[in-house]
C-alpha cells in the first residue's frame, strides 16, 4: 500500500479516537474547511453541510455526558488523485449511566469516508452512517441532554 493509503486510514481511525477522548481541537484537525454528514440511517432527517466547527459543537454538546469507544476496520481506500473513499465497519457503544431508559446505546454499521488532498495531508469532506443495527436504549442522547 502507498504512504496516502495509511495516510488515509490514519485520519479515519483518528476521528474515532479524538470523538472517544473528547480532543475536540485535534479532532477538527481532520476536516476540510466543510463537511457533509449524513445520519439519516440513525437519525432521519437529511444530509447536512456545514463547517467542521458546527459538527465537532454538536457532537461536544451532545456526548458532553456520554462515554464513547468507536471500534472501526477494517479500513478500505479507494484513491483516485486527489481525492479518496474510505470504507469500515463501525461499533460504536454509547454509556451514560444518568440515562432513564437504560444506561447503553449500541450502533453497528459501516462508515463511508469521503476525503480530499489538501496542502497538509488528505482532510475529510464527508461522512455517512450506514446502520445496520441498534441495540440498547435509543433515547439515550436525549434522556442525558
Amino acid at each position: 500500500m502507498t504512504t496516502d493509503h495509511e495516510a488515509i486510514r490514519h485520519q479515519v481511525t483518528s476521528v474515532s479516537h479524538h470523538i472517544d477522548a473528547k480532543r475536540w481541537d485535534e479532532l477538527r484537525a481532520l476536516y476540510a474547511d466543510e463537511v457533509v454528514t449524513d445520519y439519516t440511517s440513525l437519525f432521519g432527517g437529511s444530509p447536512q453541510r456545514q463547517a467542521p466547527d458546527a459538527l465537532i459543537a454538536t457532537w461536544q454538546a451532545v456526548l458532553a455526558r456520554v462515554t464513547t469507544q468507536h471500534l472501526l476496520g477494517p479500513i478500505t481506500v479507494e484513491l483516485a488523485g486527489d481525492t479518496a473513499h474510505a470504507r469500515c465497519h463501525v461499533r460504536a457503544m454509547h454509556v451514560a449511566p444518568a440515562a432513564a431508559s437504560g444506561e447503553a446505546w449500541e450502533v453497528l454499521g459501516h462508515y463511508r469516508f469521503e476525503l480530499a488532498r489538501a496542502p497538509n495531508g488528505f482532510r475529510i469532506t464527508g461522512m455517512t452512517l450506514e446502520t445496520l443495527h441498534q441495540t440498547g436504549n435509543r433515547k439515550l442522547l436525549e434522556e442525558v441532554a
